[in-house]
């Protein structure tokens, strides 16, 4: 007798998908002419899709994908197209070393743009505390002014795990940021049971050496998942246009609305508030060099 299962995509090998179908890990085929609750150009199963499976175990293939309610893109390199990383993902951990390798501000605020312009609830996480944090010291206040949630942690000396923890039980939350910052080293601190392999830092160049190839999506014990993201070096927006992008700069989208215009892009129009705000030293001059950089390469 024919069985319909449903689950969740974990992990995508070439012809053959990784499937959590309840206490079950599945690996299955899918079925060429999948059936897609939504339409979307880019028909890929990614990690994070709801899938429904269909046969007799353990011969089940994967015959519909459900609707996404968020998707996490960004620009494949070198190419005019988009890539999907994940689906259906609640929140994202935005990960940076406080040093070693050393924190990236730019790459920062990019991650950040593409979580709001995706729906998803960003949480900035600064990994490697116990090195210090003389790195990031002089401009962490501009995000805090901004009104992100900071966490401080170590997966070495376990200082803010627990909190860590808390955060992502019971959610699908995806983990992004640069090679090296450790981002494996936290999901084993959170639960030990994954064993990832963790990153080095390469002497000669200082930069993260990628352990984490593909995408995955890992259960947490209770319910909940977490997304390990390769490591990025770059990180390319896509379908962003310059007009959307100032929501995706929280501080500036509250001020913005003391402008005198309604289509203010904030760059050189008269009796711009954010600009005003900027001059003023109330709001931070780092964001903003940063919003008007993505805003010309948006243009």
């Amino acid at each position: 007798m024919t069985e319909r299962v449903a689950g969740v995509v974990t992990a995508v090998f070439g012809p053959l998908v990784r499937v959590q179908a309840g206490e079950q890990t599945l690996v299955v085929p899918f079925r060429r002419n999948l059936r897609w609750h939504d339409e979307i150009e880019d028909r890929r199963l990614v990690v994070g899709d709801q899938v429904a499976l269909e046969g007799k175990l353990p011969d089940l293939v994967v015959v519909e994908v459900g609707p996404r309610r968020t998707t996490l893109t960004r620009r494949s390199p070198g190419e005019r197209r988009q890539r999907v990383i994940a689906a259906n993902v609640d929140q994202a951990v935005v990960v940076m070393a406080a040093a070693s390798p050393e924190p990236n501000p730019r790459l920062m605020d990019r991650l950040l743009v593409a979580c709001h312009h995706a729906g998803i609830e960003p949480v900035i996480c600064f990994n490697k505390i116990d090195q210090g944090s003389a790195g990031i010291d002089t401009w962490i206040g501009d995000y805090q002014d901004a009104g992100y949630e900071i966490l401080l942690a170590s997966a070495r000396t376990a200082r803010g795990v627990g909190c860590l923890t808390r955060k992502v039980a019971g959610r699908t939350t995806l983990f992004c940021g640069p090679s090296g910052v450790g981002k494996s080293a936290l999901l084993n601190a959170i639960h030990p049971g994954y064993r990832l392999r963790e990153g080095s830092i390469s002497e000669a160049t200082g930069k993260g050496r990628h352990t984490t190839t593909t995408a995955q999506l890992l259960p947490l014990p209770g319910s909940g998942f977490v997304v390990d993201t390769p490591g990025l070096r770059e990180f390319g927006l896509w379908d962003l246009s310059p007009a959307e992008l100032q929501r995706c700069f929280p501080e500036i989208a509250r001020v913005s609305s003391g402008c005198s215009f309604a289509n203010c892009g904030h760059v050189s129009e008269a009796a711009c508030a954010v600009r005003a705000a900027v001059e003023a030293g109330t709001l931070s001059v780092r964001r903003y060099t940063s919003y008007l950089k993505l805003r010309e390469e948006l243009e």
